[in-house]
């Protein structure tokens, strides 16, 4: 069971604005109010500095040195302005995403998806350990993040461990409604997830990934492959000058060793030869 956050959601305006209605705040806390040393000390520096000079001032120059005050009073007004934005400052987990609430004047917000994350670096300096207070630097896979870097966050330990508990949570733990992966369907299987291409039609065909390329100085391609075959030559039915007498010197010529007669017909020329198919023959 994940930890209560350390606010209380319907009380916070400022978390209401941000937060969906389908999302489980697991983590929600201000800066560390170490935030505020600047300011503290800036303020406090120059009143000190202003009664000095006040204190050792001669009377007769106290008109003069009496406007030092306004000076100490932009440094209390900053300080005010500083610590007013400290309160609009929240850093929110909830159970799909990381939230960086801050800004007076200009409200901004900066997210990134628990799925998204990578890793989280976590470190302390010497005054963080004796005031409380961490740093965490998120990794993801993009270049650009919006939330990377969290500076002064109040109990680290603590809040390190719920991070990496919600961030590293296995896979099948989660369930589509909170962004965990396909939802299981009766049988055991898994639901594949739907795939949405911008400009295309729920029920519309897959375009084909490849495109026809014409090939220059080739027509249309023909429905079917044309192939050129030689032509048929038809052996004659006599030999000019072997008509007469063939059938009473077939016998004396082959007795006689005679040499053997080819017609003509049975040399093919070379027209007459298979061709090789040429697909634009001109």
């Amino acid at each position: 069971m994940p930890p209560q956050p350390r606010v209380s959601l319907s009380k916070n305006h400022d978390l209401r604005r941000y937060i969906l209605p389908t999302e489980t705040v697991v983590l929600a806390t201000r800066r560390h109010w170490a935030s505020l040393l600047e300011p503290i000390a800036t303020t406090t520096g120059v009143f000190l500095v202003v009664a000095v000079i006040v204190f050792v001032t001669p009377p007769s120059l106290q008109d003069v040195v009496g406007w030092l005050w306004f000076g100490w009073l932009f440094t209390l007004g900053r300080f005010g302005f500083r610590w007013l934005e400290w309160r609009h400052e929240w850093f929110v987990s909830t159970d799909k995403r990381l939230l960086l609430l801050y800004g007076l004047v200009i409200h901004k917000v900066a997210m990134m998806p628990l799925m998204k994350v990578t890793d989280m670096g976590y470190s302390r300096t010497l005054l963080g350990q004796l005031l409380g207070y961490g740093r965490f630097v998120m990794e993801s896979a993009g270049q650009d993040q919006a939330l990377r870097q969290i500076d002064y966050v109040p109990q680290p330990d603590e809040t390190y461990r719920t991070l990496c508990a919600e961030i590293f949570r296995p896979t099948g733990g989660r369930t589509a409604s909170d962004g965990g992966g396909p939802s299981p369907v009766p049988g055991g299987a898994t639901q594949a997830p739907v795939v949405v291409v911008p400009g295309r039609l729920g029920g519309e065909e897959p375009r084909p990934t490849t495109q026809p390329i014409a090939v220059a100085g080739r027509a249309a391609s023909p429905a079917a492959p044309h192939t050129v075959r030689p032509p048929v030559i038809e052996p004659p039915t006599s030999i000019p000058g072997l008509a007469d007498g063939a059938g009473s010197s077939s016998g004396a010529g082959s007795s006689s060793g005679a040499p053997s007669f080819s017609p003509d017909w049975e040399t093919p020329q070379e027209w007459q030869l298979p061709r090789p198919y040429d697909p634009d023959p001109r």
